[in-house]
């Protein structure tokens, strides 16, 4: 894949072609050629501009998050902006691609041209969302949306890298979810800038919400992030939701400067994890047979591949 086809590719997404993007993600997804060269000119396009507003959601399987953001997207609609969303889901043990396709999910929006949404697996990765994403965010920024929404996928406390990736992190409870509580009183409340309680007419959603409430008692009262009562499959809360969003993106202008040092960090760290992970994986592969063969033992192994890796300062 040459220069040329790249330029071009780049200079259409610019132009708001939903094929481009959709191919240029593609690349991106399966590391295909030409990778390299399309995100280093989405990274430098991205950085000469102001990107829209980039919210992350997260939250446990089964919160409702889907349903969430379906309602936001409307909500925005009405707005008159553009709206990406990318949506991270388990990954299918058979073709590797993702097993929920949000397009189902949000099918409603599918017709509407001023939105986009791309369902990727998570590739294994159990931060909520994988590295494709976040390379994926910068074609999204070049398509320059109004919004951009990205939803993660829930697995627990470990959810926590997608706040250096967005401008607001809303975190989705449900009262009576096993995971929620344990999510409220993982540290999971360190991320969240805005907390949504979804299916708040449930019995014991009061309590859930005083006990989610009380957890934020010691912070400053500036400094509690807002907690929204909502029903998303009803639209109720919605607007409170879109309210607070725009509350808590303002207050996090402050930490701009520093979530950006974060993420420059995590991206730099992840390509070099993924490019010796690539190394190590195709080293693997023949070495196994060996090992199968009695030749050698997986200890043996993997100490001559570690000794032929070479650290030198830059």
């Amino acid at each position: 894949m040459n220069n040329r086809y790249i330029d071009e590719l780049v200079d259409r997404i610019h132009n708001k072609d939903r094929r481009s993007l959709a191919k240029a993600i593609s690349i991106v997804e399966d590391r295909l050629d030409g990778m390299e060269e399309l995100l280093n000119k989405a990274y430098a396009y991205a950085n000469r501009k102001t990107a829209g507003l980039i919210i992350g959601v997260t939250g446990p399987g089964g919160a409702g998050k889907s349903t969430m953001i379906d309602k936001l997207i409307s909500e925005f609609r009405k707005e008159g902006k553009t709206v990406g969303v990318i949506a991270v889901d388990p990954n299918s043990p058979y073709t590797g691609g993702a097993v929920l396709g949000d397009r189902v999910r949000m099918g409603v929006h599918n017709i509407d041209q001023k939105v986009f949404i791309r369902s990727l697996g998570n590739r294994g990765c159990i931060g909520g969302i994988s590295e494709g994403t976040k390379n994926i965010l910068y074609l999204f920024k070049n398509y320059e949306f109004d919004v951009i929404i990205v939803e993660s996928l829930g697995v627990g406390q470990d959810e926590t890298e997608i706040t250096n990736f967005v401008d607001v992190t809303i975190v989705v409870l449900v009262p009576g979810f096993g995971d929620s509580i344990q999510m409220a009183k993982a540290g999971i409340q360190e991320i969240g800038d805005v907390f949504v309680v979804n299916k708040s007419d449930r019995p014991d959603a009061q309590l859930f919400t005083n006990q989610l409430s009380g957890s934020f008692a010691a912070l400053p009262i500036e400094k509690r992030p807002a907690i929204i009562n909502a029903v998303a499959s009803e639209g109720k809360g919605i607007n409170e939701l879109v309210a607070a969003i725009y509350d808590a993106a303002e207050k996090q202008i402050a930490n701009k400067e520093v979530k950006a040092i974060r993420r420059i960090k995590s991206e730099i760290g992840s390509e070099v994890r993924q490019y010796l992970e690539r190394i190590i994986r195709e080293t693997v592969e023949s070495e196994a047979i060996r090992v199968s063969d009695n030749e050698s033992t997986p200890f043996d192994v993997a100490k001559r591949i570690i000794s032929q890796i070479e650290f030198k300062k830059l």
